[in-house]
């Protein structure tokens, strides 16, 4: 089986664990974390090589539940990370709930079965809205029904706020996507998704949203995660001094090609995301 770390896991211990989900239409990762020890006890990711869309998706996912027993146990708190462009961004004072789904279906394209959800960024006065689709709603809340469900937007801007430097820029890069976060001192600037089918047109995207906010690549802190080798790493080294990897503390994985996949799993999110 694709596990990454497997410990000696005792499941009728589970209650005092987190299990972390994160997911798109290419796969299905999980793990499964002590946070009191700061221990990762299992990951594992399960690729979707041949999802083409959320009907495929969904036999995947429960293809999942049914091989990954542990999946089923239960848990102190279990999340899940939707990877998709999917949300905006609107501030806090606009916000209407019974408006929610209309403000995201102007700006993307949102399925029946779509589920609405809002999670508020108290500390930047804004309101994420976001959708998740059925086909991996359901079968989860089959097997955790207290799962709480999140757009990768929450945990990157979470993950952002207390890194240092005066402006940071968060570049994740994953599965034909940037998900790009900019930041000035405690002021968010940007959280956006941009479809990058190359490296190159990533980068693009990153200098168009610096010159937009007039940002100096010289003079800033660039955190980057996801899939990202070493030959793109180093193209990124031609323009930015200052490049770290986004860590998983307080947790270690075992290589930084790891900690550059999975960082975001490890990420524990408030539960305060409502659906609608």
């Amino acid at each position: 089986m694709p596990y990454l770390i497997n410990k000696r896991l005792d499941l009728t211990k589970s209650f005092r664990y987190r299990l972390s989900i994160q997911a798109d239409l290419s796969g299905f990762s999980f793990a499964i974390l002590n946070d009191e020890a700061a221990t990762c006890l299992q990951l594992l990711h399960h690729p979707f090589p041949n999802t083409q869309d959320h009907n495929d998706m969904y036999t995947e996912v429960v293809t999942c539940r049914q091989k990954y027993p542990q999946l089923k146990a239960l848990f102190s708190s279990v999340q899940c990370v939707w990877c998709a462009p999917f949300f905006t961004l609107i501030p806090e004072s606009a916000f209407i709930p019974d408006n929610a789904a209309a403000i995201l279906q102007s700006v993307h394209t949102i399925n029946d079965l779509d589920e609405i959800y809002f999670y508020p960024l108290q500390q930047f006065g804004a309101i994420c809205i976001y959708s998740i689709p059925n086909s991996i709603s359901a079968p989860l809340f089959k097997i955790q029904p207290a799962i709480r469900f999140y757009s990768i937007a929450v945990p990157m801007i979470q993950m952002t706020a207390p890194l240092y430097g005066h402006t940071r820029v968060l570049f994740f890069y994953r599965n034909q996507y940037l998900y790009l976060t900019l930041m000035k001192e405690k002021q968010l600037l940007l959280c956006n998704a941009y479809h990058a089918p190359e490296f190159t047109t990533a980068l693009y995207f990153l200098f168009f949203a610096l010159h937009q906010w007039q940002l100096n690549p010289e003079s800033l802190c660039l955190y980057i995660s996801g899939q990202i080798s070493k030959q793109n790493r180093q193209l990124l080294h031609n323009y930015f001094p200052l490049i770290h990897f986004l860590s998983g503390d307080p947790f270690t994985l075992h290589s930084s090609e790891h900690t550059l996949l999975y960082n975001t799993i490890l990420h524990s999110i408030c539960a305060s995301s409502e659906a609608l």
